[in-house]
Parts: C-alpha cells; structure tokens; sequence
C-alpha cells in the first residue's frame, strides 16, 4: 500500500513539474518572439491630403538626419517685440536715408521693399563679392547676422553696413554731427526718444528696430497648417510631404522660418571675382568653418532670386535642380572645407521636382507695399 502511494505521490509530482517546465518554455518562446520580431509600423495608405488636414505634430514622421535638431515646420510669428510707432517712423527715415553714407546709397539701396527688400543684383549694388541678403523676419536670426554670422547684434550689422568700403563707404562716429545739421531729425528724436540728443547708439537703434519690423506676412501656407485645409494644392501637399521626407530639404530649413541658423558647406567657395571665399571661417578663424554660410530662410525664396552667396545661380528652378544632383559645382567653382554631409544626391522625378517647387511657391506673401518716406530737411 505504501509502495502504490509513493508511486502516485511521484507521477504527481513529475506530472506537476513537466507541465510547470512547459508553461515556462512557452512563456520563453513567446518573450523571444517578440524580442525577435518586433511590431512593424502599418503603413498609413491614407491620401496624403488626408494625413497632413490634421495638426502637425501628427503629420507624417520626417526623414531627419543623425544629429539634426528636429523642428517642425510651423506658422508665421511676427516680431514680439514690436518698436513704437515713433521709433519705427524715425528708424525709416534713416534706413532710407542716402546721407547716412559716402556713396550716396542708403540701406534701402540694397534692400527694396519692391523687391521682397532685395536689390536682385548677384552682388551687393555698392560693390563687394556677396549677394545682399533677403533682411525679411531678420529679428529671427538672434545674432545669426551677415551671410557669416559676424554680426551679433542688429548695431553691429548696421555699423558694418555703413563703414564697409563696399556699401555705404561712411563713418558711424560722424553720423550724430551730419544728423544734427538736419533740422527736421530733431523732431523725429524726441518723439522716439524724448529728448533730441542725437547720438550713435540711438541712431542705430532707431535703424535697427525698423529693421526688425520687417516681415514677410501670412501665406498659403500659414492658411494650411492653421487649419484651411482647402488652402493648398494637392501638388504643394505633395511637395511639401517630399520637403520633409524624401528630399530631406527638412534638415536645414525648419521652423516657422525655414532656416536651422546653423552654418552649411555647400560647396560653392569663389566669390564674385573668383577668389577664395571661406564664408564664417574670415570671421572665427576655424578651419572647420571654410565655406560656410547660413542657412537662409525660404519665405518668398520664390522672388529673391538670385541665390547663393556669390549670386551665381539665376533661378529657383536651377536652384532645386543643383540640390536635387547633389550640387555639382558650376564652371570655375570649386569646395574649400569639407562638403555639408547634408548635401545627399536625391532620386526625384520630374513630377516630383515640380511638385517641390510648387510647395515652396506656397511660402510666397503678398509683394511689400512700402513707400520711401519724405526725408527730414
């Protein structure tokens, strides 16, 4: 009898640890296979009209790069810090102002509202190697200044502006003596500053902020991400979902400006004349900065043509085509520094090319509507 109980005590306690061990194993299999093969993503068929009519950060997943900051497109924002209407009269006048300088130009020379503010001239009007830059939404750049960043503050801009032997050919310290000379600045000053003292830090204040004050407006594409769904077309759509994924344009112009402000090597290193042009490195002395140049923004890119730094390419679609093909160099230029790893040779089609160029039509404002003021006698 005890013999038959010990033998069922035993099968039960076998039967009892097999089907423990089989339970585990089971568990174990099933763990590993979710280790082994994870859950995939389905892939979302859905329109590309009807996955982008929803907020962005729903929006398909971006294409960014390894080590990119990722930011998303995003609406126009004006300037929070907007200047008085006093000051901004005064900052005006002086931007249009043509006895500011030497060479009888003005910062308004350059920079024409009628022209998105800029001179459409492949290098600065007053001379120089370097396009004159689109200064639309430039309270945005917070000390990314000049097309190398060696202004760090909207004055210094200035100061350089008026003192380059390039543009305005003047001296800053000889500006309150020549402004105090014009009776009706006297006025203008004490209105923005409640005293008539005319010095060199008001008078390039007041230019600064008029400067700041100008911004490119709403656009089509504002109207989309705000809601208007109906605001673009399915080809901009189209462009746009290329923008952030397949084209990887994305990685550098982001944000609700289009630009990183970060510095890129894209390869195009000769200036106007042929020389050598090491972009920030002039300015910070770091060889790993030969030929950059900060990324500009792309709100009217559509009218700010031409392109580049040295102004050597004449249209937005040549433009896009050289970006497509990885930007070969055009004759003559050549790669000082080391290439953007950015710079990626792209596989779009002739429909997809369009498709982008379309999107970035949609970043198009209204022209300026900006008169040039009566100059103070």
């Amino acid at each position: 009898m005890m013999s038959v109980l010990n033998t069922k005590t035993r099968f039960v306690v076998v039967f009892t640890i097999l089907a423990c061990l089989t339970l585990s194993l089971a568990n174990c299999a099933k763990s590993g296979n979710k280790a082994d093969k994870p859950d995939v993503e389905k892939e979302d068929t859905r329109p590309l009209r009807q996955r982008y009519s929803t907020a962005p950060q729903n929006w398909p997943k971006a294409n960014w790069y390894q080590g990119v900051k990722q930011t998303e497109l995003a609406v126009f924002i004006s300037n929070p810090k907007p200047a008085s209407e006093e000051m901004l009269v005064l900052g005006k006048a002086l931007f249009f102002d043509n006895r500011l300088g030497n060479r009888n130009n003005s910062c308004a020379s350059c920079h024409v509202p009628a022209n998105y503010w800029t001179d459409k001239a492949i290098v600065a009007a007053g001379g120089g190697n370097r396009n004159s830059p689109n200064i639309q939404n430039s309270w945005y750049l917070n000390g990314n200044l000049m097309l190398d960043g060696r202004a760090a503050t909207s004055a210094q801009q200035i100061t350089l502006a008026i003192e380059s032997p390039h543009e305005m050919a003047g001296k800053v310290s000889d500006l309150p003596k020549r402004l105090k000379a014009i009776v009706g600045y006297k006025p203008m000053f004490v209105a923005a500053y409640g005293n008539e003292d005319i010095t060199e830090e008001k008078i390039l204040n007041a230019i600064a902020a008029f400067s700041n004050s100008i911004e490119s407006g709403k656009t089509a594409f504002d109207d989309f991400v705000e809601g208007d769904y109906a605001a673009l077309s399915d080809e901009q759509i189209e462009g746009m979902h290329l923008f952030r994924t397949k084209a990887g344009c994305i990685n550098c112009h982001n944000g609700p400006f289009f630009t990183d402000l970060e510095y890129h090597n894209l390869g195009y290193s000769l200036d106007f004349d042929g020389q050598y042009d090491y972009g920030r490195a002039n300015f910070t002395d770091k060889a790993i900065d030969r030929g950059k140049f900060r990324t500009p923004g792309l709100r009217n890119v559509s009218y700010t043509a031409p392109y580049l730094h040295n102004g050597t390419v004449a249209s937005l679609d040549e433009m896009v085509d050289l970006l497509i093909d990885s930007l070969p160099q055009l004759q003559g230029q050549k790669i000082a520094g080391t290439l953007s790893p950015h710079i990626k040779k792209l596989n779009l089609s002739y429909d997809e090319r369009n498709a982008l160029l379309a999107f970035l039509g949609s970043l198009n404002s209204s022209r300026p509507g900006v008169q040039p003021p009566v100059l103070p006698q």
